[in-house]
């Protein structure tokens, strides 16, 4: 999932549509200043927001969390060392809860 890209989709929407970031966040139950966090990339769009969004939007989740340069090789991850410091494990977790975010994304996608 490119987050970027995913944000210029909805901004290119809104702007196509006529629409206002207050009218969306209106629409998805957000509040204008956090929806501007959010396409500014300074908060993260979580799961339920991205849903939000492709409801109101028309913008299938499919196309939504699809970056247009997309690698056709298989995503490696591969993690070395130890954690030494709380700073660290707080960034493992935070990793870990964006994975989790993208399995609930594509379960979704599948589901529908």
């Amino acid at each position: 999932m490119n987050t970027q890209a995913m944000l210029i989709q909805i901004k290119t929407w809104l702007k196509t549509n006529h629409k206002s970031q207050k009218w969306l966040a209106q629409q998805i139950g957000l509040s204008p200043a956090f929806l501007s966090q959010i396409l500014s990339g300074t908060r993260k769009l979580q799961t339920k927001n991205i849903i939000a969004i492709s409801k109101v939007t028309a913008i299938p989740l499919d196309t939504l969390i699809t970056s247009e340069h997309v690698d056709n090789k298989e995503p490696q991850i591969v993690l070395g060392g130890s954690l030494s410091s709380q700073n660290s494990k707080k960034k493992i977790e935070q990793l870990l809860w964006d994975i989790q975010q993208c399995v609930d994304l594509e379960a979704t996608i599948h589901d529908a």
